[in-house]
């Protein structure tokens, strides 16, 4: 099995092929996961910036709990890696409800 080179963010790490987050906590990365990885509570989540080919096909899960940004963002527990992708943690969006709103 040949090493596959993942950019998290401004870090290059080398994985083995299998599933994201299990590849991004083996490199030592502190992956948020809340749910244990069990594709619920999307604290996993990923925004792919490049190299989308190299993970499996958006699954079912992941297209209830993202919904339209399912694809551009994914699921780490959910998502696995084959080839070179170039990830990030993606930027927060407060909710509507936040009291931080200016609204």
């Amino acid at each position: 099995m040949s090493d596959i080179a993942i950019q998290y963010g401004d870090r290059a790490i080398t994985v083995q092929a299998g599933r994201l987050l299990d590849a991004l906590l083996a490199a030592g990365i502190e992956h948020r996961h809340v749910c244990g990885g069990n594709g619920f509570c999307t604290s996993c989540r990923v925004e792919v910036l490049g190299g989308a080919e190299n993970l499996s096909p958006v699954s079912e899960r992941e297209r209830e709990r993202l919904g339209r940004d399912a694809g551009r963002l994914r699921l780490a527990c959910q998502t696995f890696v084959h080839g070179p992708v170039h990830i990030r943690v993606p930027v927060p969006v407060s909710s509507r409800f936040s009291p931080f709103d200016d609204d």
